[in-house]
């Protein structure tokens, strides 16, 4: 695979791919991390072409193999008739997938060089693609970028070889100087005096316009019309905008779709096939409901949505795996005064995500417009969650006893609790300010995902007694929920170091200490509890960082906070 050389490697586009990196830094740095995929992609299309760059959204190129039409890749831009630009918006680093996406567009083009961006962090992530070398480089990857043509029949893909005659067409498109319209980021109604707008783009005679994301057609080519009831409509229900929403997120929710998932969107029930809990020996389903709290009104203040989608799927995850399970499929429910299909697609774009992430199938949902139930502008989510685990692996196991230790895997944050505390004292703070102590926005700070440990703790589960998901009540009542009757636990306060945005919360709210570790996780977001013996085993099977916090003590199901 060809590996990124900036500085290193000269091709004949080095000064466009400077250019290019410039702008998107630019857009970075103007939008900041939090928001779909697709609203980076368009901005940066805007400020190309108000750069003079010549630049086309969603480049469509015909797929042949063996001279039959089978289908089209999508590439996101098409700058200057040469250069594949790819973006996306992880909160996780970008992987040997996305690399392999953007080999295969070079291959389908025959462009030199590729730039594939990740603005979905805090920092811009980038990587310079070069041309694959051979076929082996891009053709694995053909068939998960390939949107296939109604009724076209794909050769196995294991037959898919060097010898294979695949040819590629460019559809020329023919676009249109119009004036452009600003993307639209923000459903806050009015703004918070401390969100600034995105600008807009003068537009240009002599620069090609770009469509933007409120004038753009569905993600989905087959759209349900339905004319909304003038009385239903005037009661503050719009049916349209809720069929709008279910286009705009059709894609991102398919994405999550294996061969188990019989009907998924658009049904009124989701189907799953469960054939393959045969092969477990003594399967025992496990199901969670959950909701992110008032952090959804900080997502709202603040016009980042996609992260609340994150929030709740992540947390459901861990609310099982505590009892050993692994996800099977999630139901998400959004709820809101008024539907904004765009505000609806984002969120729902961050469940997919994370769902996509854990192998986990987004199986249906409900989107519910309450007006007179819900103030404007303001918005609920709740999910559900339904995994599996062998019953003889079913967590808390019978043997916890005093001496067991309790070991802390860092939080990224608040998660999805305290944020009612955490919005009255910061009640008067602009969500740009910039404490010190942070380095960040306010609003980075507090909208950071709540994180999934199944990844990280998947290795070392079968040498894990209990497992307590830091979740409302903090230490204090979420330990207990996982001990015998007879067993307390001591943590040792001080035993990791607090993250600054905790600290600095204490200090402005002035909250006794007691209470902050019943309200937050205090960077800790699970506790892993293992025998004495097997702490070093199970610290070395986590990758990442953790610390030994506490032990079990005999007690009454109680959490002790020894002094710092």
């Amino acid at each position: 695979m060809a590996k990124e050389k900036p500085g290193l490697v000269k091709t004949a586009l080095d000064e466009l791919t400077y250019k290019v990196n410039g702008l998107a830094m630019q857009v970075q740095h103007e939008l900041k991390a939090g928001h779909r995929e697709v609203f980076y992609q368009r901005r940066l299309a805007e400020v190309l072409a108000q750069a003079g760059i010549a630049v086309e959204i969603e480049k469509r190129v015909e797929v042949y193999i063996d001279e039959s039409l089978v289908g089209y890749l999508v590439l996101d831009l098409w700058v200057d008739e040469i250069l594949v630009v790819e973006c996306k918006a992880f909160y996780h680093l970008l992987t040997k997938d996305e690399v392999g996406q953007v080999l295969t567009y070079l291959a389908a083009t025959g462009s030199p060089v590729g730039m594939l961006y990740n603005f979905g962090r805090q920092k811009l992530e980038w990587k310079r693609i070069l041309h694959p070398k051979n076929v082996q480089e891009w053709h694995q990857y053909l068939y998960r970028e390939l949107r296939t043509q109604p009724g076209a029949a794909l050769p196995p893909l294991e037959s898919i070889t060097a010898n294979t005659q695949i040819s590629f067409s460019l559809i020329s498109r023919t676009v249109t100087a119009t004036p452009s319209t600003p993307i639209r980021l923000c459903i806050s109604n009015p703004p918070l005096s401390s969100i600034s707008p995105v600008p807009s783009v003068p537009s240009d005679p002599s620069v090609p316009s770009v469509p933007s994301v409120s004038n753009l057609p569905p993600l989905s080519a087959s759209v349900r019309s339905s004319a909304s009831s003038p009385l239903y409509t005037g009661a503050g229900v719009d049916i349209n905008a809720g069929n709008r929403a279910v286009e705009l997120m059709r894609d991102a929710v398919r994405s999550t779709y294996g061969k188990e998932v019989l009907a998924g969107i658009g049904a009124f029930g989701g189907l799953f096939d469960a054939a393959a809990l045969q092969t477990m020996r003594a399967p025992v389903l496990v199901a969670s409901t959950d909701g992110v709290g008032t952090k959804v009104k900080l997502a709202a203040q603040a016009c980042r949505f996609q992260s609340i989608g994150n929030d709740i799927v992540n947390h459901c995850i861990n609310d099982i795996l505590v009892q050993g399970a692994r996800p099977l499929f999630f139901l998400d429910y959004l709820a809101s005064s008024r539907l904004d299909p765009e505000m609806i697609a984002e969120i729902v774009h961050g469940i997919a995500t994370a769902c996509r992430q854990a192998r986990c199938a987004l199986l249906g949902g409900e989107t519910a417009e309450m007006p007179g139930v819900y103030q404007p502008s303001e918005f609920d989510v709740a999910g559900t969650i339904i995994g599996v685990v062998e019953r003889d692996a079913i967590l808390p196991r019978a043997d916890l006893r005093a001496g067991d230790m309790l070991i802390g895997l860092a939080s990224s944050g608040p998660h999805t609790n305290g944020y009612s505390l955490i919005r009255n004292i910061f009640e008067d703070v602009p969500l740009d300010t910039v404490f010190p102590e942070l380095n960040v926005p306010l609003a980075d700070a507090l909208l950071v995902p709540h994180r999934s440990y199944l990844p990280v703790l998947q290795r070392a589960l079968p040498h894990v007694k209990a497992l307590a998901h830091l979740t409302g009540g903090g230490f204090i009542e979420n330990i207990p929920r996982v001990l015998p009757d007879n067993l307390g636990a001591i943590v040792h306060v001080g035993s990791w170091d607090v993250p600054p945005l905790f600290r600095l919360t204490q200090q402005r709210g002035d909250v006794p200490r007691d209470e902050m570790y019943r309200v937050f996780n205090m960077g800790i977001g699970m506790v892993a509890i293992v025998a004495p013996e097997n702490v070093a085993l199970v610290q070395s099977l986590i990758a990442e960082p953790t610390w030994v916090i506490g032990e079990l003590v005999p007690g009454e199901r109680n959490t002790f906070l020894d002094a710092d």
